[in-house]
């Protein structure tokens, strides 16, 4: 595990009605908790990776998804976590709603 982890910082949401939580720093990760009917909270994760050879891929995609949005993304930044990335939890408030407009 990276001992010198970078935090990722907090965006506004980019969807349209504002459903997303995301955090992104440019061209190295991009995070995004969402609500979907029928399958709970889904976190999705791209991480850019050092390409080892031309037919590699740059981003790897990682997904995670639970009932529980706590669980969703202790999940997903144990992968963070793996390529040197954190969330910090101060960014999400105590309470604040999918959706919420007035957040920022």
């Amino acid at each position: 595990m990276t001992e010198n982890l970078t935090q990722i910082p907090r965006i506004e949401s980019r969807a349209s009605n504002k459903n997303t939580f995301e955090w992104k720093i440019p061209g190295k990760v991009s995070v995004c908790l969402m609500l979907i009917d029928k399958v709970g909270y889904l976190v999705i994760t791209k991480v850019k990776l050092r390409k080892l050879h031309w037919w590699n891929r740059s981003w790897k995609t990682f997904t995670s998804k639970s009932h529980d949005p706590a669980e969703a993304l202790i999940n997903a930044l144990d992968t963070l976590e793996k390529h040197g990335f954190y969330i910090d939890h101060n960014t999400v408030q105590f309470g604040e709603k999918i959706g919420d407009p007035n957040f920022f």
